[in-house]
């Protein structure tokens, strides 16, 4: 059998399969016991024609088209062992160019294969990045948060008008030049909604004019919306609020000294604002490397080139969207429930999900090279830690399965969770100019290896 390989765009091989004639023959063979088999020949018990007369009864043609599928499977799966070719998706038999009627007897068919990636100086890609700083504003708004958490609501010893710092149960609608801004189905009564009143809380306008309402009261209120508002169409623009007040509760906020206790954390209030400042600059430098990252990763799969057959990406969508059913599970939806609430089918919400695909794709085939290039893997003692930390995470009772489930069917995936937080903090590194040189980050990496 001789195999011809013509390499083709998007990752595709195009293989012309010329067959033995003896391969023909023994297909041919197989053929005609198949046709003598499910048809009554005259003269012979079913089964027992010999291939000349099955061959002579039904015609050469048909006896090659009964044979046909046979050889081709045969012949591919043989041709892909022989030329050592791993197919990633179906592979396409082009009917117009099968040849079985005379020799030479041959076939044509495209396979997608791996894809190829060329992978950019991944090195030399910089993002600008310099360290957030915790204000003592921004320490103060998460320190009022936390006490916040423990505010008590009462209702008013007497009736009275609304307070600064009360909470309100309003019933509230808005409307730009006579219109509501908010869609209801007709009759639908207003629903409540609680407010703070208090000055950072509320628009300006809002909160003078809900200042002294009394419950049962209700008022038309007139604010100017600020020119960066969420809400395009309200921009700079006056805003009627009708407002029904429903009730009036006092909010009653902890002592600052009460806040440790409340918090269930030990030592002082200072102390415990140190802890948020750590905790503060934590979530910020995680924010920022994200956003270092997230444009890194940009830049790389841009400067990157890649050959990715389309059946690859196929199969990415695919997995996305029955990820997003999983998700949906969560919530009492099934995958098929929420397509027919869009109204489409499995192949059209795949065919949306394809370019989503394509750079999750693209990323992770870029990934995957520098994480080779930068010589990371985990050894087994830091997945064994890895999987101490994991294990301390869940209740006493579920610890000792957890630790059977990640040590045994699970430790790949804790192996990768370990070489995947290892990759992110070089990436970190290189996009800040910070990472060591190949050689020295190979040779830290035996050294941890080794200790």
């Amino acid at each position: 059998m001789k195999v011809t390989a013509e390499k083709l765009p998007k990752s595709l091989l195009a293989l012309q399969i010329e067959l033995d004639q003896e391969q023909v023959e023994k297909g041919l063979d197989r053929a005609a016991r198949r046709l003598s088999q499910k048809y009554n020949i005259p003269g012979f018990r079913k089964g027992k024609a010999p291939r000349f007369i099955v061959e002579n009864y039904f015609g050469r043609p048909a006896l090659i088209e009964e044979a046909s599928e046979d050889l081709i499977n045969k012949a591919f799966k043989a041709a892909l062992e022989q030329e050592n070719i791993t197919p990633v998706g179906r592979a396409n038999l082009d009917q117009n160019d099968v040849h079985f009627d005379a020799p030479p007897f041959s076939f044509r068919v495209t396979v997608p294969v791996e894809p190829t990636t060329t992978l950019a100086d991944y090195r030399s890609i910089r993002v600008p990045y310099t360290p957030g700083e915790v204000t003592e504003a921004m320490l103060d708004e998460a320190m009022s948060s936390r006490r916040e958490r423990h505010v008590v609501l009462r209702e008013p010893d007497e009736a009275r008008p609304a307070q600064q710092g009360d909470q309100l149960t309003v019933q509230i609608e808005s409307f730009l030049d006579g219109e509501p801004l908010e869609e209801r189905d007709e009759g639908a009564e207003v629903p409540e909604t609680n407010v703070v009143l208090d000055p950072g809380r509320l628009l300006p306008g809002l909160f003078d004019g809900l200042l002294g309402i009394a419950p049962g009261e209700e008022r038309e209120i007139v604010a100017h919306m600020p020119a960066d508002h969420e809400n395009e169409k309200v921009r700079d623009r006056d805003v009627t609020f009708k407002v029904a007040l429903k009730r009036i509760q006092e909010r009653l906020l902890p002592e600052w000294d009460e806040l440790p206790v409340l918090e269930e954390t030990e030592g002082t209030l200072d102390e415990l604002r140190e802890q948020t400042r750590g905790e503060l600059a934590a979530t910020m430098r995680s924010n920022q490397e994200r956003e270092v990252l997230d444009t890194y990763l940009k830049q790389l799969v841009e400067q990157t080139e890649y050959d990715i057959p389309d059946a690859l990406i196929e199969q990415e969508a695919d997995e996305l969207l029955h990820q997003r059913g999983h998700e949906l599970e969560r919530y009492g939806i099934t995958l098929e429930q929420m397509l027919q609430y869009r109204g489409q089918s499995h192949d059209d919400a795949v065919d949306e999900l394809k370019p989503e695909a394509e750079e999750r794709l693209k990323t992770t085939l870029a990934l995957r090279q520098i994480v080779e290039a930068e010589g990371l893997s985990a050894d087994d003692h830091e997945v064994s830690d890895e999987i101490d930390r994991l294990v301390d995470t869940y209740d006493e009772e579920q610890r000792e399965r957890t630790r059977e489930l990640l040590g045994g069917q699970l430790r790949g995936t804790v192996a990768s969770g370990v070489i995947d937080r290892k990759l992110r903090a070089r990436l970190f590194e290189i996009a800040t100019g910070a990472a060591p040189q190949p050689a020295e980050a190979a040779e830290a990496s035996t050294v941890v290896a080794e200790e």
